[in-house]
């Protein structure tokens, strides 16, 4: 049995990745350094589901509603969607101030 491979991303408080992992380079067909620095949702969310996706992301940031496992689509290099079943994570500063979302996906085939 195979060991499932795991998307890696890391987003600031106004979603530009700051990490992206090999596996997420394989998934979406992005290279890191193509990646980085840049907004997650510019490149990733279909356009159909930007309100709903950020609505989820500043509730995550901003800790109104907890989305610790959520699972969406994303938008790959060539044009195509893949799914992904999201654990998110939130990252602190010393003075407990939400820094980063961390989240861990793996793609979900049909």
């Amino acid at each position: 049995m195979s060991t499932p491979k795991v998307f890696a991303v890391s987003l600031d408080s106004g979603a530009i990745i700051i990490d992206f992992n090999e596996v997420a380079s394989e998934i979406s067909g992005y290279s890191k350094n193509e990646v980085i620095g840049k907004n997650w949702f510019e490149i990733f969310i279909p356009n159909d589901d930007m309100v709903e996706i950020l609505e989820v992301f500043t509730n995550l940031f901003y800790g109104k509603d907890l989305y610790w496992e959520y699972t969406n689509n994303i938008v790959c290099k060539d044009g195509h969607t893949k799914t992904i079943k999201w654990n998110n994570s939130i990252i602190k500063d010393e003075k407990q101030r939400h820094k980063l979302i961390y989240s861990l996906g793996t793609e979900i085939r049909d």
